[in-house]
């Protein structure tokens, strides 16, 4: 009995000094982080603004279109100006009413009409573009309307018209898409919806709990760093799109493309010219002349297999800017190639000077890019006699 006694006794020592060792652990992750600055563990980083701030979302759900432009302004006077307008379109805000003699036109398309890679409102080529035509046309009152949000494609487009656009009685619909769909055509198991690439914006609803454990580091570490929360309730960040599990969507999250889907089927590319197709039939029921513009895309390593830049997504990309020209030449609907100039203006760059001005990454634009992109469309109007 004498042995079994010691022997728990040193089994209780153990265990308690294993008790002291997790709480002193559990202590020290609690206090440090919060007077020393520790890579990784830093409050923006463990609850970012964008969960903690209702104020700071850019962007906010929407019945209909997974998200649109939430009403502010977001750094004014810095590097990365963002204003959106009362009705969440990007820039100053339009009258709904059209002046006497006046010229609407609707930007629509994803991230590069929105203006990210822009620096100011003012620098995206929708605002450029009312800017050039308001010099050009003094005697009408020149309104363009910034109809792009980031990640939208064809699907957001043809819906952002019937709901959003059309009540602002556009005379002339500018339609710059490609990318998005080309990664929806690439996305695993497409379906003609389009449920395999898009998902709906998610509802946060935290237990009564949730404020009580947001106080704790090491809640905030293992919530960060052990779940997709945060991906999950990003702001612009979360794009509602639907990763796979297993391999396949490992490496979509690596931004790679998999060997599986280095082929895709048709179902996308036919997705996206059936959507073109409603957008112009659309847009010409009410009145307006749609023009379809070619999307322009840049990659330094077009070899490799990156989700956003490699031979996959330059293939899927040259596909739909195949459409494009012929949904152009088949209903007879205007058309601006902007895609052969603006990549031959930066090729020639990079060959006179080893680097390009005019992106910012593959697709978005520079302040010099969207320059580029307003006064190439301004000529092309003018030319194909649409003002």
């Amino acid at each position: 009995m004498s042995s079994l006694s010691h022997h728990g006794s040193r089994s209780g020592k153990v265990l308690g000094k294993l008790v002291l060792v997790l709480f002193a652990f559990v202590l020290l992750f609690e206090t440090v982080p919060r007077f020393l600055r520790i890579p990784g563990l830093e409050p923006e980083a463990l609850a970012p603004e964008y969960v903690t701030s209702e104020s700071a979302k850019k962007f906010e759900p929407h019945p209909y279109l997974i998200m649109t432009p939430k009403p502010g302004a977001w750094g004014v006077g810095t590097a990365s100006e963002k204003t959106h307008g009362a009705s969440g379109f990007r820039g100053a805000e339009i009258p709904l009413a059209k002046p006497e003699g006046g010229l609407r036109i609707a930007c629509l398309g994803g991230s590069s009409t929105y203006g990210t890679g822009p620096s100011k409102d003012a620098f995206t080529w929708p605002a450029r573009l009312q800017t050039i035509l308001s010099e050009e046309l003094p005697d009408r009152p020149v309104d363009v309307l910034n109809g792009g949000v980031p990640s939208w494609n064809s699907f957001e487009a043809l819906e952002n018209l019937a709901f959003r656009v059309l009540p602002y009685a556009p005379d002339i619909v500018l339609i710059y898409l490609a990318t998005n769909d080309a990664e929806c055509a690439m996305w695993p198991d497409p379906t003609f919806d389009n449920r395999h690439y898009r998902m709906s914006w998610p509802t946060y609803r935290p237990s009564p709990i949730e404020p009580i454990l947001e106080k704790s580091v090491l809640y905030l570490t293992w919530r960060k760093y052990a779940t997709d929360y945060l991906s999950q309730r990003a702001d612009l960040g979360f794009v509602s799109k639907v990763v796979p599990e297993g391999e396949v969507g490992a490496a979509l999250r690596q931004l790679q493309v998999p060997p599986e889907l280095r082929s895709p089927p048709d179902t996308g590319f036919i997705n996206f010219q059936r959507n073109l197709v409603s957008i112009l039939a659309i847009a010409q029921a009410h009145g307006a002349q749609p023009v379809l513009m070619t999307q322009a895309m840049y990659s330094k390593d077009p070899e490799s297999d990156h989700l956003t830049h490699g031979r996959t997504r330059l293939a899927a990309q040259q596909r739909m800017t195949e459409i494009v020209r012929a949904v152009a030449q088949e209903r007879g609907v205007p058309l601006v190639e902007i895609e052969p100039d603006l990549e031959a203006a930066a090729a020639k760059q990079v060959a006179e000077t080893g680097q390009q001005t005019l992106f910012v990454d593959d697709v978005h634009l520079t302040d010099e890019g969207t320059a580029f992109v307003a006064n190439r469309l301004a000529q092309e109007l003018k030319r194909l006699g649409v003002l």
